[in-house]
């Protein structure tokens, strides 16, 4: 069989064969409409019946199909594997198939944010998994089309070696993240191996102590006024109302009117159990400053979320208070949203308020892990009226140090409801 032979094959009324005297097994099918086509009869080690298989189409060029030497070759690489006992056909096939059904990294973040948000997982939806997938996307976007079992630990190395030279803290994250999302993956049987198993930890970078001074908290206070520097007023609302109550930036930033209750007397802002970090209601009285800014926003939305993303719809969120303060020329040493809550905290305790109040107040567990468990089944104090006189306490202070007064009340004096 030559090229010349090829291009002479006429067709005839029903297909015929035309064998390779070279290449045992290999011959060209002429079908009734003119189209050539290479096939091959082999026979595996050990099995008595042989087997056809078309390869493909017949180019006596070689441009639009299989020519005379490539197709020589394929045979024999076929027949090579058939003597050895296998059938190379069918190991490329499984091979293709297993490569469709393999996930990409994409598809595998996809189903982990799916199932940490689903509220039938054991425990709830993760108040973070917005943020969680979020982080993934971030960490593993250059390889969204690779093969989630392909990703190795040289791999994850690579991407967060660049991020720990300067965010240790952000490089650790991601690792536990990605960490996470294999080790469930491996448990679905979606991978087999998790690559971060034995990658070295980044650590917690430098611990964040962070507290505002009196100085420092009436000179937010003031630029916020005056603006901040373009800060939309949402944000800013948010801001306020963190350093008035002490309470995570994120529950704040994503409160709904429906959360809100007035009866004339007392304001009162009941956070819901699917929002908190420890799964649990908390029930805050809105005092003072507080006060003032969630009537104003709820007076200004009636109904879903009292603060709004810029030229968005969808509530804000924590990591949008972020951004808002790291794109800005702050007035003040830079700070986080964290350390205003750690500022809260810092002067309720100077102040003398108890740390099992504080706790409350902030939404920790109280007590040491030693009295928890009495805490959490028998103990049922009425801590509304106690967090209610340390906010009231903590507003007087805060109203003091905005108005640059020396002697700040409310030092030691608590109004207690009713």
């Amino acid at each position: 069989m030559t090229a010349v032979v090829l291009a002479s094959l006429q067709p005839k009324a029903s297909g015929y064969y035309v064998s390779d005297n070279q290449q045992t097994g290999l011959r060209v099918r002429v079908a009734p409409s003119g189209i050539l086509t290479w096939n091959l009869v082999y026979r595996i080690k050990g099995e008595p019946a042989a087997k056809s298989a078309s390869l493909g189409v017949c180019d006596p060029n070689g441009k639009n199909g299989l020519g005379l030497q490539e197709a020589r070759e394929r045979a024999a690489e076929i027949i090579k594997a058939a003597r050895q006992g296998r059938d190379l056909l069918e190991e490329e096939d499984e091979a293709r198939k297993a490569k469709q059904e393999r996930l990409t990294v994409k598809e595998l973040i996809g189903r982990y944010a799916k199932h940490i948000k689903s509220p039938h997982r054991k425990g709830g939806a993760l108040r973070t998994a917005d943020d969680i997938e979020r982080r993934l996307k971030r960490a593993l976007r250059t390889k969204f089309h690779s093969a989630a079992d392909g990703l190795r630990r040289s791999d994850v190395s690579d991407l967060l070696e660049p991020v720990a030279d300067g965010r240790p803290r952000e490089a650790e994250k991601r690792r536990q993240v990605i960490g996470a999302m294999y080790r469930w993956g491996l448990a679905k049987g979606y991978v087999t191996t998790d690559p971060t198993a034995g990658t070295e930890s980044y650590g917690r970078g430098d611990p964040r102590n962070r507290v505002l001074s009196p100085d420092e908290m009436k000179t937010l206070w003031d630029w916020m006024d005056a603006g901040a520097d373009g800060m939309t007023p949402d944000c800013i609302a948010v801001l306020r109302v963190q350093l008035c109550t002490g309470a995570r930036v994120g529950e704040i930033a994503s409160m709904d009117a429906s959360e809100i209750e007035d009866d004339g007397e007392r304001l009162l802002w009941t956070l819901p159990a699917e929002r908190s970090k420890n799964k649990s209601e908390r029930v805050t009285p809105l005092v003072g400053l507080a006060r003032e800014i969630i009537l104003e926003a709820y007076e200004r939305r009636k109904r879903g979320s009292l603060f709004i993303a810029a030229k968005s719809e969808r509530a804000l969120r924590s990591t949008d208070l972020g951004h808002a303060l790291k794109n800005r020329d702050l007035p003040c040493k830079h700070f986080t949203t964290h350390d205003l809550r750690r500022t809260v905290v810092s002067g309720m305790d100077e102040m003398g308020i108890a740390l099992d109040t504080i706790a409350a107040v902030v939404g920790h567990q109280r007590g040491t892990k030693d009295t928890r468990t009495l805490v959490q089944h028998y103990s049922r104090p009425r801590l509304n009226e106690r967090v209610e006189a340390a906010l009231t306490s903590w507003d007087a202070r805060l109203r003091g140090v905005i108005e640059g007064l020396k002697e700040q009340p409310g030092d030691n004096l608590v109004r207690l409801h009713g």
